[in-house]
């Protein structure tokens, strides 16, 4: 599950239209108006979302646990005041608590079997009273056979993303191809990362939740007045006191 190994330090320049200080945003408002929070944010990757939080939370204890050590190692240059700790979303174990913690960019979907799923959920309730996480590619906004290209540069580099996505038996086997062309040599380099997700529905959520007895409710976008076509958002409670 190790996933951009060979391209955690391009994940910034092709993934820079995702609007951080929005989703940001959200967890600011879930927390309230703690002006010295515990917020911990799983599978950090390149702590674009800590950066944010920073900002808005001088004061805030945050910390990152991701399974990429290259990842962290990128997070780890952008001077995020934050702790960044190696693990995996099924197992991690910190041995504290937090106001928050939450698990963006449909990281959860990593969870192929409702075993995995379920592991996840006891691990996020071992460590926060509030939890949020989002499934962008859930069932009911999932569209076959859509056909995306994302291209970026910087003074060193010019990079391309190329996937299309398509579905068997409610799982994904996302392998998107990246052309890195180096500007300095000339040289290009293309990569195949192979992922799979598993395009959970809603309902199906609901259910595991519920069969553990774990209160939620569902928002939709992270300004939070969303439509039913934005991405759903579960927010849990009832954990830990922090």
């Amino acid at each position: 599950m190790e996933l951009y190994k060979d391209l955690a330090q391009f994940y910034d320049l092709l993934y820079s239209y995702k609007d951080y200080d929005k989703e940001s945003g959200f967890i600011a408002r879930e927390v309230g108006d703690l002006t010295a929070p515990k917020i911990l944010d799983i599978a950090c990757g390149t702590g674009s979302h800590l950066k944010s939080l920073r900002a808005r939370f001088p004061k805030a204890t945050l910390v990152g646990v991701d399974l990429n050590r290259d990842m962290l190692k990128i997070a780890r240059k952008k001077n995020l005041g934050a702790r960044l700790e190696v693990g995996d979303i099924r197992d991690f174990d910190l041995n504290e608590n937090f106001n928050l913690a939450y698990c963006f960019s449909s990281s959860i979907q990593y969870m192929l079997s409702e075993e995995d799923f379920k592991r996840a959920i006891e691990r996020m309730q071992a460590h926060a009273h509030k939890v949020i996480f989002d499934v962008a590619f859930c069932r009911e906004r999932w569209k076959e056979g859509y056909t995306n290209i994302t291209a970026n540069c910087n003074e060193n580099y010019q990079v391309a993303e190329l996937f299309t996505s398509h579905s068997k038996e409610s799982f994904s086997h996302w392998n998107p191809l990246y052309i890195i062309k180096n500007k300095r040599t000339g040289k290009i380099d293309m990569h195949i990362d192979k992922q799979k997700i598993r395009i959970w529905g809603i309902s199906e959520i609901e259910s595991l939740l519920r069969e553990k007895n774990i209160f939620y409710k569902i928002k939709r976008g992270f300004k939070g007045k969303g439509n039913k076509n934005d991405i759903p958002l579960f927010l849990v409670e009832g954990f830990k006191k922090s």
